[in-house]
């Protein structure tokens, strides 16, 4: 968003009682990931399900923001992944796309992190996010750093210090967990210079999504829209904003992102009201925006709308409420049209549906130091190769103690296939209860498809 107009968001209270606000594996032949921002609804996700009814399909991201407000809400924020724990596993497929802080506001420097002073928040972050089954969750880490409303500004000379300290997060994070599918969001504002692009950014290792985040907001003289300028008036000025603003913006993320051979993401965008110097019910935008993520030739991984009305702008399309219903008005009819018909004629391909028995280990105590058996079964309903993996993990802590894993696993439609797997404790891992997890992966290991962790055994 524009510097002018940064996105706010509240903070959290003390007591936690309110807050200011599976890996998509996409190719450039697949479909983007649609996603919504629906609020921070930490305490009612199923805003995102009414969004999925209003849109007519199934939304299967859902996106939330970190408080910048302490280390405890960046680190180990419990309450509000527990609610998306909640909505992510109520249906297969579904994914979180979560806006990380790098440190929070007045407490923290991008000198410091770049020097590895914050390692061990983001471990202690990543093995939570473990902990809550929320593995292949796309981290938007330091979103929108190009803004000078942001902690972790880019700008001022910081730009080598900022590429500095993502690569200490990702390292960090994928080092504390390094099975569980994180990917990595690197996401300026669509206005960031060229220079700044190349100065910020932290390596290919690094980088899963080059992501922009661009509102329809016009900053050469024909937004506002004035009173009863319509019809061909409007849309002389809304391709006048685009042509001049969002289109050349674009090209430039393309050609960059294809230069380092990745994906490109859409983490925010949305029509703007009039208020915020925005272009109104701008159905000409909201083709555009589509159209261009939709391209295959863009390659465009996923995109999130910024659905609700933000104290700094409004940009709500659907009829979703904040209680799970379908009760608002928009006051942007035309173009919420034109995204739910650009929906309708999508042919939504949707995950290959996969389930999993719950995993039995034999004998039913285990001992230390001597083998035992757990067993399992999995089943596609389509054709395609897999990896399914089976991990022992101490139940209390989520210490991994040993693993298995079945890669290239060709399934054909329906079939299923059984897996027993010898397992041994070290003598040198304490006794007491374990767990087993079972995971299954896309063949590239690229996509987390299915997380279980429902058994539990002693080990004496």
């Amino acid at each position: 968003m524009h510097p002018r107009l940064h996105r706010l968001f509240f903070s959290v209270t003390s007591s936690l009682a309110v807050m200011s606000t599976l890996c998509a594996g996409m190719t450039a032949s697949a479909d983007p990931l649609t996603g919504v921002y629906r609020g921070e609804v930490y305490s009612q996700p199923n805003a995102v399900n009414a969004y999925s009814t209003w849109l007519g399909f199934d939304v299967r991201m859902g996106q939330g923001h970190q408080a910048k407000d302490s280390w405890g809400n960046i680190e180990n924020p419990g309450w509000q992944l527990g609610a998306w724990r909640t909505w992510v596993k109520a249906k297969p497929g579904r994914r979180f796309n979560y806006s990380v802080a790098m440190f929070p506001s007045g407490q923290g420097t991008l000198a410091s992190c770049a020097a590895g002073a914050y390692d061990p928040r983001f471990k202690n972050l990543a093995s939570n996010l473990v902990a809550h089954e929320l593995q292949g969750t796309i981290i938007r880490l330091g979103w929108e750093f190009s803004g000078n409303w942001m902690p972790w500004y880019s700008g001022n000379g910081q730009q080598a210090n900022f590429a500095a300290c993502f690569r200490r997060i990702v390292t960090a994070m994928r080092t504390q967990q390094p099975n569980a599918g994180f990917e990595f969001d690197w996401n300026p504002n669509y206005d960031i210079s060229a220079a700044d692009l190349s100065a910020t950014y932290p390596g290919d290792a690094y980088v899963d999504y080059i992501g922009l985040d661009m509102y329809d907001q016009g900053w050469n003289g024909a937004y506002p829209i004035p009173a009863g300028c319509t019809g061909s008036c409007a849309l002389t000025r809304w391709q006048s904003v685009w042509n001049a603003q969002f289109g050349p913006a674009l090209t430039k993320f393309k050609t960059f992102a294809q230069s380092h051979n990745k994906r490109l993401s859409v983490p925010e965008w949305g029509v703007n009201d009039a208020a915020t110097n925005g272009g109104g019910d701008d159905t000409y935008y909201v083709q555009q925006m589509l159209a261009f993520i939709f391209d295959p030739a863009n390659n465009v991984g996923y995109h999130s709308y910024f659905d609700i009305q933000a104290p700094d702008g409004h940009h709500q399309l659907s009829s979703a409420d904040a209680n799970g219903g379908n009760t608002f008005v928009t006051e942007f009819p035309n173009a919420a049209a034109a995204f739910k018909a650009f929906y309708a004629n999508q042919n939504p391909q949707q995950p290959a549906q996969l389930s999993t028995t719950k995993a039995t280990v034999s004998p039913a105590t285990v001992t230390r130091g001597q083998s035992f058996n757990v067993t399992g079964t999995v089943t596609s309903s389509t054709a395609r190769t897999l990896v399914v993996k089976y991990e022992i993990r101490n139940a209390t802590g989520s210490a991994l103690a040993t693993s298995t894993q079945y890669t290239n696993q060709t399934f054909t439609a329906g079939q299923t296939r059984g897996y027993t797997s010898v397992f041994v404790i070290p003598t040198s891992l304490s006794a007491g209860t374990y767990r087993v997890d079972t995971l299954v992966y896309t063949a590239d290991w690229s996509q987390t498809l299915l997380y279980r962790n429902d058994t539990t055994f002693n080990a004496n």
